[in-house]
């Protein structure tokens, strides 16, 4: 069996379309499926129910893809090894991460990647959170930067930072003017159970705040009064300036977006709740010279920071 033989089935997987999938190949749509086609008359069995729309793998089509995708990562991890006898440390390093999240990490990351590795070409890769571990799953991406919890069968990690939950609070608001702190004191903490008649503008479901926000609205107790959901921190931290509503932040999204002329209040959370940010890449992965030597930039960076 030929390495061609799993790329393309794989694509067509991954895709579920014949002729999505050879796009992503750059080949004519009719040479793929008669390629796959007699694939399938080669092994005796059918890999794909065609009768679906979309493209559905076969019970057997599974198991050829999980052995497909294991022989693929060989195939990498070997390739990637035999590269790391060349101590030029160039190439192309495939980051995920969150558009949020990659505000705040970028502008200190990548001026001291470039100076540290200037023959390194980084290419991003932004999404929410689960198309981050999708993409990883597909070999998209070398390593991500994601928030933990994740599915620890799949991924390894390596951990960079820890800092706490914040509510975030118009300062007018009567609760920010009882409980809001005094100057070069710590951050108070405030019951969510005090905000269950407030209004809140958070981020879409899918996306790393978001899940942390439901998961303590559930351990409060109650059904939050959603005004508006939107993909923009920054947007969600404007409104709250003019007295729209509550979100969630932590205190390095908080710094990245806050502005003299728009400012709020912060809570830290009851329940409390502590995020750990971590380096992420596919468990069994080979990392490569320069895949290990960009962890160790990030952790040097990151890594020493306390909880915030």
């Amino acid at each position: 069996m030929e390495f061609r033989q799993l790329k393309y089935t794989l694509a067509v997987a991954e895709e579920q379309s014949f002729s999505k999938a050879a796009k992503k190949l750059y080949i004519a749509q009719p040479y793929l499926s008669l390629y796959i086609k007699k694939l399938e008359e080669q092994l005796g069995i059918k890999l794909f129910d065609r009768s679906c729309s979309p493209l559905r793998l076969t019970y057997t089509g599974e198991i050829f893809i999980q052995r497909a995708r294991s022989i693929m990562q060989s195939e990498e991890n070997l390739l990637r090894e035999m590269n790391d006898f060349s101590e030029e440390k160039s190439g192309i390093l495939s980051l995920g991460i969150s558009p949020v999240r990659g505000a705040y990490l970028l502008p200190i990351l990548l001026p001291i990647l470039r100076k540290t590795f200037p023959k390194i070409h980084l290419r991003l890769y932004e999404g929410q959170s689960f198309e981050l571990e999708e993409w990883m799953n597909k070999g998209l991406t070398d390593l991500t930067i994601l928030s933990l919890p994740i599915e620890k069968s799949a991924f390894s990690y390596e951990i960079l930072l820890k800092e706490n939950f914040l509510i975030v609070s118009p300062v007018e608001h009567p609760l920010s003017q009882k409980y809001s702190c005094k100057k070069n004191r710590n951050i108070p903490f405030i019951d969510l159970k005090l905000l269950e008649k407030e209004s809140f503008i958070l981020l879409h479901k899918g996306q790393a705040l978001r899940r942390i926000a439901d998961s303590l609205f559930l351990q409060a107790g109650y059904k939050p009064n959603i005004i508006l959901e939107t993909k923009n921190y920054e947007t969600a931290h404007a409104l709250v300036s003019i007295g729209m509503g509550f979100t969630f932040s932590t205190k390095t999204v908080y710094e990245t977006y806050n502005n003299v002329n728009k400012p709020v209040s912060l809570f830290e959370t009851i329940p409390r709740f502590t995020r750990t940010l971590a380096i992420v890449y596919k468990k069994g992965k080979y990392l490569s010279k320069i895949e290990n030597d960009f962890i160790d930039l990030v952790k040097s960076i990151f890594g020493n920071a306390s909880c915030l």
